[in-house]
Order: structure tokens, then C-alpha cells, then sequence
């Protein structure tokens, strides 16, 4: 397995923190993998049902061309992470944080704890 190295300093033109864009990416990354899971799982079910309920003895035990052909075509493909990432390089994904409401909230209602006392 090769590494290739991203340029930090890439990442960082976008956002200026650093770990909110790699947490970004890495939900990208996520997404785009169970995305291709679902993919895999649906061109692979006809291969499972021939091997769970086989027509005869011998189809049992086959190894399906077809079944190992989608496993190197899905194992061919750029790993999600660096799919991810160039994806958010090349602007066809961004981020917005959220803001943060639970500390508030939070506050909110100790306070609202204390003035009935």
C-alpha cells in the first residue's frame, strides 16, 4: 500500500483550522465508502443467493468469474480517503460548522435552576 502525502498547507487555504477540515474529510471518507459498500453488497447478491441456495452440488462450492471481476474492479479503485480529499481540493464538497448550542443550553437552564430559589 503506497502513502501519498497531502499538502497542509492546501487544506488549510480553506479553513484556517486544520482538525475541522481532516474531521470534514474524514466523514467525506465515510460516506463515500458505505456508498460503495451498498453498491458492492447489491451487484454481489445475485452471486450469494446462487451460493445459499444452489442449484446443484458443484454450483456450491464455484468460484463465480463474474462475482471475483466486481472485487478487483471495487480493490482497483482510489482508497475513500483520497477520494475525499480531492473532492473537497477540487470544491465539490465544503463545510459549515454548527454552532454550538449545548453549552448554552446548558447554562440556560442551571440558571434558570438558581432563580427559583
Amino acid at each position: 500500500m503506497s502513502v501519498k502525502p497531502v499538502d497542509l498547507n492546501e487544506l488549510r487555504s480553506k479553513h484556517d483550522n486544520l482538525y475541522e477540515t481532516v474531521v470534514a474529510i474524514s466523514k467525506r471518507a465515510k460516506e463515500i465508502h458505505e456508498e460503495e459498500r451498498a453498491e458492492l453488497e447489491e451487484k454481489l447478491l445475485p452471486y450469494k443467493e446462487m451460493i445459499r441456495n444452489p442449484t446443484s452440488e458443484s454450483e456450491s462450492d464455484k468460484v463465480f468469474p463474474e462475482q471475483v471481476a466486481i472485487s478487483l474492479e471495487f480493490e482497483a479503485r482510489n482508497k475513500t480517503a483520497q477520494r475525499a480529499i480531492s473532492e473537497f481540493l477540487g470544491d465539490k464538497f465544503d463545510y459549515v460548522l454548527e454552532e454550538k448550542t449545548e453549552g448554552k443550553k446548558a447554562q440556560e437552564s442551571k440558571k434558570n435552576e438558581t432563580d427559583g430559589d
